[in-house]
C-alpha cells in the first residue's frame, strides 16, 4: 500500500496540531475558570451599546496578563475565588479604614476595564450609564445602572429613577437635567470624572441624591435649585468640610456643589447648566457685591470666584473664599440628621455584591 503524499502528511500533522492546541486551550480554560472569579452581568435595562462595549472588553481581560495585572494582583484574585469568606471581610475593614492597598484592590478590575476602553469611547455612554464590578467570591458581578430619559421641548431630559422633586409655584416637579447641565456638573464636581472611581461619584449624585432645594438666581429673575454632595472623613470632601467648619464632622455632612437654573418642561424642572458658588447670578456673587469692599478687592474676589472649581480647590487647598461665603450668610457646608442619599453613602465604590458574614 502506497504512503500518503508529503502534502497530505503535512496536512495531517497540521490538523493534529490544531486539535492538540484546542484541547490544550480547553484544558487551560478549565483550569483558569477554577482559579479565578467569572464575570456575571446584570444589565438592568442599560443601553445595549454600553453593555456590549463592556462585554467585548471583558472577553479580552485575562487576570494572568502581566501587561494588565501585577503578579500580586493576580494572586489576590485567586484568593477572592478560593477564600472569599476570609478575603472580602478583610477588604471591607480595609476600605472602612481608608487603607490605600484595599482601596486599590477593590477598584482595580473596573480601573483596568476603563483603561482598556479609553475615555473617548466611554464618553459616548457615561455619565448617563454606570457600571460597577462587585466582588462576590466565585463571581465578579458586573452591575449596570442608568438614568432614565424623557422627551422635552428643549431636548432630552435625563432624570433619576428615584424621581426626586422640587416645588415651584406650588407645583411639584421632577428634577431633570439637560446634557449640558450634566456635563458642566461633571467637570466642576470631579476633575477625573471619566475614570472608574470618578464616574462612581458623579453618577451617584445624579442617580441617588434625593434632596434638592429651590432657590432664586440672578437677583430673583431666574428660578433654580441648589444641590449638595456628601463629605466623607478621610477624603478630600471631608477635608474641605473640616477646614470650612473649623472642626471635625459630627453628623451627615454635605457641601454645596452649585446652582442649576431650570426651565419647566411638562412634569420636569430641567437644569440647563451648573453655576459654581460665586459665579455671576448666585447668592454668593450677590454677597460679594453687597459687602463693604473697595472696588479693587471686590474685583479680586469676583475673579477668584469665577475661576473656582473642584480641580482648583484640590490643587490650591485654599478654602478661604468658601469659608468666607459660609461665615457670611450662605452656608457651604450642611450638617444634618437627614441622609440626602437615602443610605449611608461612602466616597468609594461599593465593592461587594453581598454583605459578608
Amino acid at each position: 500500500m502506497s504512503q500518503p503524499s508529503a502534502r497530505k502528511q503535512r496536512k495531517q500533522k497540521d490538523r493534529e496540531r490544531r486539535i492538540a492546541k484546542k484541547k490544550h486551550e480547553a484544558l487551560e480554560q478549565r483550569v483558569y475558570d477554577r482559579k479565578f472569579p467569572a464575570f456575571e452581568i446584570e444589565e438592568n435595562d442599560a443601553d445595549d451599546g454600553f453593555v456590549n462595549l463592556i462585554r467585548r472588553t471583558l472577553r479580552d481581560i485575562d487576570f494572568r496578563d502581566r501587561t494588565l495585572f501585577h503578579p500580586k494582583e493576580t494572586e489576590f484574585l485567586k484568593l477572592v475565588k478560593k477564600e472569599p469568606g476570609d478575603v472580602i471581610p478583610a477588604l471591607v475593614q480595609g476600605v472602612h479604614k481608608r487603607n490605600l492597598s484595599a482601596l486599590h484592590l477593590v477598584s482595580m478590575v473596573g480601573h483596568r476595564v476603563f483603561t482598556r476602553i479609553g475615555p473617548d469611547r466611554l464618553r459616548q455612554w457615561i455619565p448617563y450609564h454606570d457600571v460597577q464590578f462587585l466582588l462576590a467570591g466565585e463571581k465578579i458581578v458586573v452591575r449596570f445602572r442608568s438614568l432614565e430619559r424623557a422627551k422635552g421641548s428643549g431636548g432630552t431630559i435625563y432624570y433619576s429613577p428615584l424621581r426626586p422633586q422640587i416645588e415651584i409655584d406650588g407645583k411639584k416637579l421632577i428634577v431633570g437635567w439637560s446634557r449640558h447641565a450634566i456635563e458642566r456638573t461633571c467637570e466642576r464636581l470631579a476633575p477625573r470624572w471619566d475614570s472608574y472611581l470618578g464616574l462612581g461619584d458623579v453618577f451617584a449624585l445624579f442617580h441617588d441624591c434625593r434632596r434638592f432645594e429651590t432657590c432664586q438666581l440672578h437677583a430673583g429673575r431666574q428660578v433654580g435649585f441648589t444641590l449638595f454632595d456628601a463629605c466623607a472623613q478621610g477624603y478630600f470632601s471631608g477635608h474641605i468640610a473640616e477646614k470650612v467648619l473649623g472642626r471635625g464632622i459630627e453628623k451627615h455632612c454635605y457641601y454645596r456643589v452649585g446652582y442649576c437654573p431650570v426651565v419647566m418642561e411638562g412634569d420636569f424642572a430641567k437644569a440647563t447648566t451648573l453655576l459654581y458658588p460665586g459665579f455671576c447670578g448666585t447668592p454668593e456673587y450677590g454677597l460679594i457685591l453687597q459687602a463693604g469692599f473697595g472696588r479693587e478687592e471686590r474685583q479680586k474676589l469676583i475673579s477668584t470666584a469665577s475661576g473656582m472649581s473642584r480641580a482648583v480647590l484640590e490643587q490650591t487647598q485654599d478654602t478661604s473664599l468658601m469659608k468666607w461665603f459660609h461665615d457670611n450668610g450662605v452656608p457651604q457646608i450642611i450638617e444634618t440628621d437627614e441622609d440626602y442619599f437615602g443610605r449611608k453613602r461612602k466616597k468609594v465604590r461599593q465593592v461587594w455584591a453581598v454583605t459578608p458574614a
